[in-house]
């Protein structure tokens, strides 16, 4: 996972997270939602979660990316506010 992390290769964080869903390994797999957390695509995150059946798993992981999602939102709305006054 460390290597995984600081390599900044999303192929290599994307092989990682596949290799340990075929293995059942769903534990390593939370953990590798969260170090690799800013290499990993949200859309492909809940598509595998979705697939293997193991939401509960990645639903940390994508609370706190909506989470993020919903703060720049919010951010630029402001900032757009802001600008037009």
């Amino acid at each position: 996972m460390l290597y995984a992390s600081e390599s900044r290769n999303i192929d290599i964080a994307e092989d990682l997270i596949a290799w340990f869903l075929e293995d059942k390994n769903y534990e390593c797999f939370a953990a590798c939602l969260f170090q690799c957390y800013d290499l990993l695509r949200p859309d492909v995150i809940l598509e595998l979660a979705w697939r293997h059946n193991i939401m509960d798993f990645a639903m940390p992981y994508m609370i706190q990316v909506m989470r993020e999602y919903t703060t720049k939102v919010c951010c630029s709305h402001d900032l757009l506010c802001l600008c037009s006054k």
